[in-house]
């Protein structure tokens, strides 16, 4: 399990108002692909502050819209999508409740014993550090696939709220699987025994391109 770094909290537009700043076609397209939204997050690409990142996590696959330019060189939206096999998709339910803290030892984030952290899964600082932040056993949902045999391609993360509550997003993608995390935090600006979550964890297996 990772340590929690601190979130970093904006005073940006949310979500819906990136979300709108995508074309009507590149949104169309990305529901296209991957059929009924499941979950999804929009915000401003690290890269470029101006301009829309989104990901949509549909019931057939996972979009990834990046900008680009087109060739003319206008602005213009990149659109990967990892397509699942059919009826793969399984969810299961994270809840993390207030408890006593355990008497003569500090509370630690998340709230659980740390456990043994594979420093060979090749997960970027920022994600590691996001990751800290979630209780323990959705720590180990999104990781498990690479703890057996995956690949990690790629991942990405987003959350909003303030210092006391949190709604947060996350995906973790392979060769095989992607793994989908999203859910609400609260309780989160005093002790970790404090803090309570209630996340969904959702997995599918990647088709074969």
């Amino acid at each position: 399990m990772h340590d929690a770094a601190t979130l970093g909290l904006v005073d940006r537009p949310g979500r819906e108002y990136w979300w709108r700043q995508l074309s009507t076609a590149a949104r169309d397209r990305m529901v296209t692909r991957v059929g009924p939204i499941v979950e999804w997050w929009a915000y401003c690409h690290p890269t470029d502050r101006e301009r829309p990142y989104a990901v949509v996590f549909g019931e057939r696959g996972l979009a990834v819209a990046t900008p680009t330019v087109n060739d003319r060189g206008g602005p213009a939206q990149s659109i990967t999508v990892l397509p699942f096999v059919p009826s793969s998709l399984r969810h299961a339910v994270v809840v993390q409740k207030p408890r006593r803290p355990r008497s003569g030892r500090p509370a630690l984030p998340g709230g659980d014993e740390p456990q043994g952290y594979d420093a060979e899964l090749p997960l970027p600082e920022r994600l590691r550090g996001f990751l800290g932040n979630l209780p323990v056993e959705a720590q180990a949902r999104l990781q498990r696939p690479f703890v057996n045999g995956d690949t990690f391609a790629r991942g990405n993360h987003f959350y909003s709220g303030n210092e006391d509550e949190l709604d947060v997003w996350c995906f973790l993608a392979g060769r095989r699987w992607v793994t989908f995390v999203s859910g609400h935090g609260s309780g989160l600006s005093g002790p970790a025994h404090r803090a309570s979550w209630r996340l969904i964890c959702r997995q599918a297996e990647v088709a074969a391109r």
